[in-house]
């Protein structure tokens, strides 16, 4: 069978997200349970159930959210909104939600896929994260990859539309106003516990919304978006007005979002090189969420051998398995691994066999 490639865009990429929440500083040393030494992470936080849980600010965002235009019902150990449906830049996280595709359409129970969206900070509240390994300063690569940009911050904003944003609503048809609904939160940096603390101008939970999945010839695709990726920090608000959602998600180009910082951008640590600790806080009261933080590496990522071509990366598993499939029955390059280059055949499937078989070192 021979398969001509296609172009599709990046699919997504499971990053080095933060690792644990700073919960104070004892003795010049993180503290990561709540309630010991000076505290770092306080609240008040939302009131909101949903929305008041550190920890749930760790990992990757949810890509779906239970839906609340579709009614509400039971579910097998507590109550919820309609069944599950697609987060995007016009409808941002808000119910309780998930990571696993299966769940689309679903209402999984309370103790079954159900995860918190992220944090909802208070007037005057904070969090700290940490990173194990330190977010770099990447060089500008005039947008071969990231810009420059060092790590993204994914908040619930949303972009406002001429219309109320149903599940099956075309991206195609909903046109952006131009607004943005947004909580800014003030962003800073340090490459230690006890600081100094560096604050960048631009804000998170701001641009650009949130956009885990790919849209195609007036459909979702069913990839995820480059959560590596970030969008291009160039673009303000004016260039996602008068456009349809669709026009927005291809100026993303293949990113799954969210608000890009550089480190060259600290106005008073220009030079700074990298950083460990990120600070989210609320100084206005704008009470705005968090739900994830990343860090942008150098460039797209790699993996160990030609059949590591899912998340996570260094493990070969049932993940690669199913990404290889899907990547040769689409025509994706992904599953172009062997001669002749640009067509899919036998040879490609002995290829990724092969490398699948000899493991990851």
């Amino acid at each position: 069978m021979l398969i001509p490639l296609l172009f599709c865009t990046p699919t997504a990429s499971a990053g080095p997200w933060a690792d644990r929440v700073v919960f104070g500083l004892l003795d010049g040393a993180p503290v990561y349970e709540p309630g010991v030494g000076q505290p770092l992470t306080f609240g008040p936080f939302s009131p909101d159930p949903l929305w008041n849980d550190p920890q749930a600010t760790l990992g990757k965002p949810n890509t779906l959210d239970y839906d609340d235009l579709d009614g509400w019902g039971t579910v097998p150990g507590g109550f919820a909104g309609g069944p599950m449906r697609r987060i995007s830049l016009v409808w941002s996280a808000w119910q309780y939600g998930s990571n696993n595709p299966d769940d689309l359409g679903q209402r999984p129970g309370w103790l079954d896929g159900r995860r918190k969206n992220g944090l909802g900070l208070g007037p005057g509240a904070q969090i700290v994260l940490e990173f194990d390994e330190p977010i770099e300063d990447n060089p500008d690569d005039a947008g071969a990859y990231h810009w420059g940009v060092d790590f993204i911050v994914h908040g619930n904003a949303a972009f406002t539309a001429d219309r109320l944003i149903a599940a099956d609503t075309s991206m195609d048809a909903a046109l952006l106003t131009g607004g943005l609904i947004a909580e800014p939160i003030e962003v800073s940096v340090a490459q230690n516990i006890t600081g100094p603390w560096y604050t960048f101008v631009r804000t998170a939970d701001d641009l650009y919304p949130t956009q885990p999945w790919a849209w195609d010839a007036g459909a979702w695709t069913g990839e995820e978006q480059d959560w590596l990726k970030p969008v291009d920090p160039s673009l303000d608000l004016t260039d996602f007005a008068a456009i349809t959602a669709a026009d927005a998600i291809d100026l993303y180009a293949g990113s799954a979002g969210g608000t890009p910082f550089d480190l060259a951008d600290l106005e008073d640590a220009p030079n700074l090189g990298w950083v460990r600790y990120v600070r989210l806080r609320d100084p206005l009261g704008t009470q705005g969420e968090i739900c994830g933080v990343v860090d942008v590496p150098p460039g797209p990522p790699v993996g160990c051998n030609p059949a590591d071509i899912a998340d996570p990366r260094g493990v070969l598993d049932l993940a690669d398995i199913a990404a290889f499939l899907a990547a040769f029955t689409t025509g994706d390059p992904a599953a172009d691994l062997a001669d002749p280059i640009g067509v899919l055949d036998l040879a490609d499937i002995a290829a990724f066999l092969a490398a699948f078989d000899g493991g990851c070192p």
